[in-house]
């Protein structure tokens, strides 16, 4: 059995409802890492229970034909398990355009609580 487009959906939708009503905190993440296909340009994450939520731009490595390629901007959502080291137990479709509205809320959320505009305001 595993989980349905619809739940990953549901589930990220929560945590973005989560997120505007500031209900979590995101913060700088290292836990997810990319592929031989996928750089990483930032991760966040929040921990609600026992464990960690992280979501992740960066650019994915596209073939047009084996030997030219292109870089395609993607968002991901994994969840881990918080422990040392952080165990990975799920990864949603990479295909659900509600991620990139998690990550622009996260990233939004993480400077407000960062801070980032203290000493220019």
């Amino acid at each position: 059995m595993s989980y349905s487009a619809e739940d990953w959906r549901l589930a990220v939708t929560n945590l973005l409802k989560k997120t505007s009503k500031k209900e979590v905190s995101w913060t700088a993440s290292d836990l997810f890492r990319g592929d031989a296909w996928m750089e990483v340009d930032h991760s966040l994450q929040c921990t609600i229970g026992n464990k960690n939520y992280v979501v992740t731009q960066g650019r994915r490595k596209m073939s047009y034909d084996g030997e030219e390629y292109f870089w395609r901007e993607v968002h991901s959502f994994n969840v881990f398990k918080k422990n040392v080291g952080g165990e990975k137990i799920a990864t949603a479709p990479e295909d659900l355009s509600i991620i990139r509205n998690l990550y622009d809320a996260a990233e939004k959320s993480y400077a407000f609580e960062s801070d980032a505009l203290a000493d220019l305001l």
